[in-house]
């Protein structure tokens, strides 16, 4: 008699932010229940190309979208997504205070500006930034796709995200990290308050702009415990706005 495979309860799908690959999400797999099936794309920056789909088996399925990952990810996976997980996100990267907004340009302009003559130099700072205040030194060796960085710079600088795609009364959690040194301010509560209520906001003080690869265990932690949440009518709205301990 052929046994019948057990329906899986949760599949997620993980796109990474810019200048990172696939291997930005390797402490995940470890602290996942085994009948969660997880999947990372990949942007291709280092010449290692992933678009994975939803099976269809999973009776959730979950978006982990970390900074510029929200952008690049398909509208079809975000409208077939039950529940959305949004790290370190942004809708613009530029702030909307005139100074902030003007230093801010000026520092992605000069990284624009350096890929042409320096782009490990350029990544390098740009890593060490991601991980502060961590001293994770993370080093992706081999080949990338020099154009595509440079081209995923400027939409950053012009971009923005179409608010409207999360408007569709899914659940997102939206998590920060509280020493970010690539974003200025924490952008992920302005979630909760144009998504109509739909978000659950959390704050990991010591955090930076690496959250889930450097806190993934405290990420998952938090993740897991909206989960069931999202199965009963809404109540997730209960828990909105929360900020974790250091």
């Amino acid at each position: 008699m052929q046994i019948q495979k057990q329906k899986l309860d949760l599949e997620i799908i993980a796109y990474h932010g810019w200048g990172f690959d696939s291997t930005f999400w390797n402490n995940w797999p470890a602290i996942l229940p085994h009948n969660v099936l997880f999947k990372t794309a990949d942007k291709g920056y280092f010449l290692d190309e992933k678009h994975p789909k939803f099976s269809g088996s999973s009776k959730h399925k979950a978006l982990f979208l970390h900074s510029y990952g929200l952008h690049w990810c398909p509208q079809e996976h975000i409208e077939q997504a039950t529940c959305i997980v949004i790290f370190n996100g942004f809708r613009c990267f530029h702030p909307d205070d005139g100074s902030q907004r003007s230093e801010s340009r000026k520092a992605l302009q000069s990284m624009i500006s350096g890929f042409e003559n320096n782009p490990k130099d350029v990544l390098q700072a740009f890593w060490k930034n991601v991980f502060h205040p961590h001293k994770n030194k993370y080093i992706r060796k081999g080949k990338f796709d020099k154009d595509l960085l440079v081209k995923d710079l400027k939409q950053m600088d012009t971009g923005s995200f179409n608010i409207q795609n999360l408007q569709n009364g899914k659940p997102i959690i939206s998590l920060d990290g509280g020493s970010d040194k690539v974003l200025t301010n924490n952008r992920g509560k302005s979630f909760t308050e144009i998504t109509e209520g739909n978000a659950v906001y959390h704050f990991i003080k010591k955090a930076g702009h690496g959250l889930p690869a450097t806190h993934h265990q405290e990420c998952w932690s938090f993740i897991s415990a909206m989960i069931p949440i999202f199965q009963h009518n809404g109540n997730y709205r209960r828990k909105r706005h929360q900020q974790s301990s250091p």
